[in-house]
């Protein structure tokens, strides 16, 4: 009985210290502590599990853990590899170009990777893959990856071979689905980053830039602007939505499009000096840079590079912004290699705008869980640094580039095109339709001119999509929206990526809206010097 209370005794001495202790532990804590003060505590910490706890732990393991608690904390992006889960030969032999990749790219969220864009080109592009799309499974089994780096290294393989991805997608009415594709390994870096590049109307130019992954995108650019001023233009709408950037040289070339020689494009900045960079408009881009007006249309899902070009062609006063607020990341990082094999990914740097403005969202003051859940969430300009462009126009930053005009959020998918996409409905449809029918345009300007398919169609996939469960509601809007999917989708069957970009475009009332801006893009470019 006594060594019962001596015990709790000590239990409630141990949880509830006595009103001296605690208030003398409070005195101490109101002043910032040393770094060798934490040192010692953390010593003291390691030494009371190694001595007082039941279980037989490795050391290793718990100062492994430890690191990667400083990791995260420091910032969203930094991440370890540890060792143990680090195969150094096939590490080795991706960088060096001899396995190849799944060309789907994830994020990684609140410890979960999600799919943040699908490679333009490649076959899983032809898939139904969607952005938000979470990887719970790979060939069946858990995803255990701490960072997408290794994610990446481990989803990597022999060329064209198969990996089984298990993603799990939210609906519109909160229900789970769990959708398992096959995708195979492939590289897709001969595939042009500008696949779309045509006249929306005699004066007007529309470019999409899918990604600045390539070290070919600025001069596919430029190509594909002097194929339009040929064509007539006098004015271009720049698509960047859901570019996660790439190559920050690609995206200074692509600014210097549109900017006079000495420009400045970004900055660079972090702890030590060699990490400072000034990016400058060269005049051996180009002989001199383009003078039309300029839409540029963009979403949160363009990031990193890509917003780069955009707060460039802001600050400078060389474009009007469009769309919705960018994602906001824009971070230097360098790898680390640590005693025991692991690699330790840091930030190292931020990167500036022209004028200032920090692209990077906020991470300080919020966890990680709250830093990605509020990534695609609404915001505004209330207390976002600014600064003011050439022409005096405030602009802002602190969370992405934020737009000049902004534009609604796309409706949520409706339960039964969510169904359709789930099952995988109208690619395993497509094939069989574009065999069977021989009067579908025999090219894309006859395919973009008349940017539908026939009723016949419609009425023919609601029969085959019925036969598979998936029951759509009648209806003009539902048949309308149904019409835009398959035709679409006979575009990408057809001509490929250029087809369905093109294609994509005429039906977006997005692209629409965007080009109703170019009366402010003119006025804003009639007052540069």
């Amino acid at each position: 009985m006594r060594r019962g209370a001596s015990a709790i005794a000590l239990l409630v001495a141990i949880c509830f210290p006595s009103a001296a202790t605690a208030q003398d532990s409070t005195t101490r804590a109101t002043r910032p502590r040393t770094t060798a003060e934490d040192l010692m505590m953390f010593s003291q910490v390691l030494n009371q599990i190694r001595v007082n706890h039941p279980d037989s732990l490795d050391m290793h393991e718990l100062f492994m853990a430890a690191i990667e608690g400083m990791i995260h904390a420091a910032d969203p992006h930094s991440f370890v590899i540890p060792a143990i889960r680090l195969n150094p030969a096939k590490a080795t032999a991706f960088r060096e170009g001899k396995l190849y990749p799944v060309p789907v790219n994830f994020r990684l969220v609140d410890g979960a990777p999600v799919v943040v864009s699908v490679e333009p080109g490649s076959k899983a592009a032809e898939q139904d893959i969607l952005i938000g799309d979470e990887l719970v499974a790979i060939d069946g089994r858990a995803v255990d990856a701490a960072s997408t780096t290794e994610l990446e290294i481990g989803l990597a393989g022999a060329k064209n071979t198969p990996v089984t991805l298990g993603l799990e997608r939210r609906r519109i009415d909160g229900s789970l689905a769990r959708v398992d594709r096959i995708v195979r390994r492939e590289r897709v870096d001969e595939a042009t980053a500008v696949p779309a590049a045509f006249m929306l109307d005699p004066q007007t130019g529309y470019v999409r830039i899918t990604t600045f992954v390539s070290d070919k995108v600025a001069d596919d650019m430029h190509d594909a602007l002097g194929r339009l001023e040929a064509q007539g233009m006098r004015r271009v709408l720049i698509d960047l939505r859901d570019n996660g950037g790439g190559r920050v040289d690609q995206a200074a070339r692509i600014a210097g499009e549109f900017l006079p020689k000495g420009a400045l494009v970004y900055t660079a900045e972090g702890r030590k000096a060699d990490v400072t960079d000034t990016s400058r408009v060269s005049r051996s881009f180009w002989r001199s840079e383009k003078r039309y007006p300029i839409v540029l249309l963009v979403n949160d899902g363009t990031a990193s590079a890509s917003e780069l070009v955009a707060g460039a062609l802001q600050d400078h006063d060389r474009a009007l912004i469009v769309g919705q607020p960018t994602f906001g990341k824009s971070l230097l990082m360098a790898g680390f290699p640590m005693s025991d094999g692991s690699v330790i990914e840091l930030v190292i740097g931020h990167v500036r705008t022209p004028c200032g403005r920090i692209i990077q969202r906020q991470y300080r003051s919020i966890s990680r869980h709250d830093y990605y859940r509020l990534a695609g969430a609404e915001r505004d300009t209330v207390g976002r640094p600014s600064c003011k462009t050439d022409q005096g126009r405030v602009v802002y930053g602190g969370g992405g580039i934020y737009p000049d005009v902004r534009l609604g959020q796309d409706d949520a998918l409706p339960v039964w095109l969510a169904r359709v996409r789930e099952n995988d409905l109208v690619l395993k449809w497509i094939g069989g339709y574009v065999t069977a029918n021989v009067g579908i345009p025999a090219t894309l300007e006859a395919l973009a001119a008349n940017p539908v398919v026939p009723p016949s169609a419609v009425a023919e996939f609601r029969s085959f999509a019925s036969q598979q469960g998936v029951v759509i509601p009648a209806g003009d809007e539902v048949d309308t929206e149904l019409q835009h999917v398959l035709t679409r989708a006979l575009a990408r069957a057809k001509f490929g990526d250029s087809g369905y970009y093109r294609v994509a475009a005429l039906l977006d009332p997005t692209v629409r809206r965007a080009a109703q801006q170019f009366d402010r893009a003119s006025a804003i470019l009639a007052k540069a010097p």
